[in-house]
């Protein structure tokens, strides 16, 4: 049995807290796990191995935040050296920049697009820092590149983020009920996902005629969004479901997913939806979905930033039910390489 530490800034509701929710729940099987967290506010998930809060919580100003990076490696350089872990992995930038300064056994994972999403400073922190640790994990192969080409990193791999089949089938055995057929789309409310994008591809589609678009997820860009359905006189039709703990019965009910993200890194969402053999429409963005998605076979990929391709595609796919049935029947075979079993293997060979 192995002493593993995974390290990440909170277990807030998102993305990356969800996998490594998902690896540690996997790891915790069958070895001694702890979760490291620098604050304890609002959270989401409940795993299965300790969770020790290092009580360094973030901050606002320029200043502050390159202070506590300092103060957080700090503490958790104490906190390595008095528990002695065999492992040390680390989950987004938050949590890689301290991780590296504090042991030279890290392994970070990266969770975003680096060249798109992190700023002058974070990059500078990039290059300061993640050359320290042993090794870098990147969700996709994409982001594997950028890391290398972008930031001369060597020691790059790419393990895809695990996901637990056998839950999501238990979580999405009630499929959601809604007085009408729908489309979905998950995830935060902000100006990366481009649900502004989406909401005006839908109302310019034939489907809106037959058909609801519910978006799950909550976020700073809620209040816009409501004026830009209103404006299109849509408030019958898309529904803003806000935060849901599980949102997989909203999978499973669904005709089909929609991603409209500008920028990914290797999104979830598409792979939970394909877990329950929900098809799926996603942007062909950089980072990820061309790496989950096989165009026509399981879902289909559309021009990035593009509303006109993205109402093509909504019309194409709910009007053509043959399609559909086709997607529905390959989804679960497409995903089977990224079960957790099989992504905790390759973790622990690093």
């Amino acid at each position: 049995m192995k002493k593993i530490a995974l390290v990440i800034a909170d277990l807030d509701l998102g993305g990356g807290q969800r996998v490594a929710i998902n690896l540690a729940d996997a790891l915790a099987k069958k070895h001694d796990v702890r979760i490291l967290i620098f604050q304890d506010k609002n959270i989401h998930y409940q795993p299965t191995g300790n969770i020790v809060n290092l009580q360094c919580p973030e901050k606002q100003s320029i200043l502050a935040k390159v202070v506590n990076v300092f103060k957080r490696a700090h503490t958790l350089h104490q906190h390595f050296r008095q528990a002695q872990y065999d492992h040390i992995f680390s989950f987004m930038e938050t949590a890689n920049f301290p991780t590296a300064m504090a042991s030279s056994k890290s392994v970070l994972s990266v969770h975003c697009n680096p060249r798109k999403l992190l700023s002058f400073f974070e990059k500078a922190l990039l290059r300061l820092t993640y050359h320290r640790a042993k090794q870098i994990i990147a969700v996709s192969d994409d982001v594997a590149d950028i890391l290398k080409e972008d930031f001369a990193l060597k020691h790059v791999s790419r393990i895809y983020n695990p996901v637990d089949l056998e839950a999501i089938a238990k979580q999405s055995t009630s499929p959601y009920q809604h007085n009408k057929p729908y489309i979905v789309a998950l995830g935060r409310l902000n100006e990366v996902k481009r649900f502004d994008l989406l909401i005006e591809a839908y109302a310019n589609s034939k489907t809106h005629q037959h058909c609801d678009l519910i978006i799950v997820g909550e976020g700073e860009m809620r209040d816009s969004l409501e004026q830009q359905i209103k404006a299109l006189n849509l408030s019958s039709n898309v529904h803003l479901a806000g935060v849901q703990m599980n949102p997989y019965p909203y999978l499973a009910g669904a005709k089909f997913l929609t991603l409209s993200s500008r920028t990914e890194a290797f999104p979830m969402v598409l792979v939970e939806a394909l877990a329950t053999k929900c098809p799926v429409i996603a942007t062909d963005c950089p980072t990820g979905p061309r790496e989950i998605i096989t165009h026509n076979e399981n879902g289909l990929l559309v021009k990035n930033e593009d509303s006109s391709a993205m109402t093509e595609a909504i019309d194409t796919l709910y009007f053509d039910e043959p399609l559909q049935e086709k997607m529905r029947r390959n989804a679960l075979a497409s995903i089977q390489h990224l079960s957790a079993d099989e992504i905790i293997k390759q973790w622990l060979v690093l």
